[in-house]
């Protein structure tokens, strides 16, 4: 009678175990769990040659039992949207290396707004999720009450305070009093401000301007709602500079509606920016650079706003707010070439 094989053609094959890769490394089974668990003591050589012989086994730890025994999964929960805007790309991006420098895992969730996120929270507390990054401003007291109850602290970027969510934040509010000084200082006198939908961010940016503005003795600037894409940057350029009031100054709530503007005023007016037209950005986006485009625009700290997420996940208390301050850009879309 033929002996079974105990790898048939086609099968999975079996993984490594933690005793194969202790035998290997020349350590105990117990040592081989330390090394693979987070905050436990183990000597630096004695780690080397665990994980070394890990590489060799291509050993990947069960994670399930851990969670089990401690209730906590190690994963967080990054919610972010608007992927047409390179901002939440690269925010996703420096938000994950924060993590994994914490040896913490990432689920991604893709939504539109916080109304969506309502519908997930359940979903979210079935995984055992430790904590949630969000990207998108949290506006519903309801996600943030649902999350609580759960026991799953949140932090949202550029947020209003809701119920005992941690924010944090860039100085939105100065940054629009900056980009006011900007244009005025560059000698705009009919100045406009192309603002995106509701938003915390966008609000704290409007306040911000406005304010400067006022305090400069300026009047009061016309108001297009631009929302926050390219299209919409390049419609409300178009419905703008068609009336007979054409701004000589203009700042956007983000860099992807400041180019839209930009392409809108070349292309369909005729006009020179900045001989005719100064205009001011946000975000600083890659594209923001670009040769053809060169915007003048604030830089948002991503590493600290992302660093200040996971830091605040982990160590603060509810209701924290952290600020973290941008910077100026100027390049060739204003005529203050001060650097």
């Amino acid at each position: 009678m033929s002996r079974a094989l105990s790898n048939p053609p086609g099968a999975a094959r079996a993984q490594p175990s933690s005793t194969e890769v202790a035998r290997l490394a020349g350590v105990s089974q117990s040592t081989v769990s330390r090394v693979f668990s987070a905050g436990a003591a183990v000597s630096p050589a004695v780690r080397d040659r665990v994980m070394k012989a890990a590489e060799a086994l291509n050993y990947r730890p069960n994670a399930l039992p851990a969670i089990l025994q401690t209730g906590r999964s190690g994963i967080i929960a990054v919610v972010v949207g608007g992927f047409y805007n390179p901002f939440f790309t690269e925010f996703l991006r420096c938000v994950t290396a924060a993590l994994r420098e914490r040896r913490l895992e990432i689920m991604l969730v893709d939504t539109a707004s916080d109304d969506n996120l309502n519908d997930i929270v359940g979903e979210l507390s079935r995984y055992r999720i430790d904590g949630v990054i969000s990207a998108m401003a949290i506006h519903s007291t309801r996600v943030a009450k649902k999350l609580e109850s759960a026991g799953i602290p949140i932090v949202a970027v550029n947020s209003k305070r809701v119920g005992g969510m941690r924010t944090v934040s860039t100085d939105n509010r100065a940054a629009g009093g900056a980009a006011a000084d900007v244009l005025v200082d560059a000698g705009c006198r009919d100045i406009a401000y192309f603002a995106g939908r509701d938003s915390q961010a966008q609000a704290e940016r409007e306040r911000g301007f406005l304010k400067r503005l006022s305090d400069r003795g300026m009047p009061e600037p016309q108001r297009a709602l631009a929302g926050f894409t390219y299209e919409e940057g390049y419609a409300a350029a178009v419905e703008c500079f068609s009336g007979r009031s054409r701004p000589d100054g203009i700042f956007c709530v983000n860099d992807l509606v400041a180019i839209g503007v930009m392409d809108a005023l070349r292309k369909e007016f005729g006009l020179d920016v900045p001989g005719d037209v100064q205009i001011v950005g946000f975000d600083d986006i890659p594209m923001a650079g670009w040769r053809g485009y060169e915007l003048t625009t604030f830089h948002q700290d991503m590493d600290a706003l992302a660093r200040g997420c996971v830091d605040l996940l982990a160590d603060a208390p509810a209701d924290t707010r952290t600020t973290v301050p941008c910077r100026l850009v100027v390049r060739e879309t204003t005529r203050n070439r001060a650097r």
